[in-house]
């Protein structure tokens, strides 16, 4: 019973962590680029909305790897409890560094551009640097999105049961 309680615990925080990266990923920010015409205010909003997801993605990791750690004290659980605490801890790490190393790259970059990103020729030092840090944020997000997405297909493995 307290095995299908953490599955089910583990399981729901993955799954609620991994849809909000995806809801930001592939149906708000699409949207807010097509919305928000001046990049300065387009990369505060996405920013701001990445650091909200902060606090949540660590609440969601730190209970899925708690209930995945109960669940390793059975030895036929322990290596999948394993592998996704070290997704999980991955995916928190990635985000981490996105909050606080690449988002912060890419509003300073934004800052220095007044209106649309298409407005800003590709040659020009400012959108180079921007589409690069673009490129690095959508990778590490992905990391990080990838790491969940594999935690939370791993949580449904438990031990085995006894036969019989």
């Amino acid at each position: 019973m307290l095995e299908r309680c953490l599955t089910a615990l583990e399981v729901t925080v993955l799954g609620l962590w991994a849809g909000a990266m995806a809801g930001f990923a592939f149906v708000f920010a699409p949207v807010a680029i097509r919305i928000v015409p001046r990049m300065d205010t387009f990369a505060s909003l996405i920013a701001g909305v990445i650091r909200a997801l902060g606090p949540f993605g660590i609440a969601c990791g730190s209970i899925a790897i708690a209930a995945a750690a109960l669940r390793a004290t059975a030895a036929s659980g322990r290596n999948l409890a394993l592998a996704r605490i070290a997704l999980v801890a991955i995916g928190l790490a990635a985000s981490a560094y996105e909050t606080q190393a690449v988002i912060p790259r890419m509003e300073a970059t934004a800052a220095t551009i007044a209106g649309p990103i298409d407005s800003v020729a590709k040659s020009d030092p400012r959108r180079v640097a921007y589409d690069q840090e673009h490129t690095a944020s959508t990778r590490v997000y992905g990391a990080a999105f990838l790491c969940v997405l594999g935690a939370l297909g791993l949580a449904a493995f438990g031990r085995k049961r006894p036969e019989g």
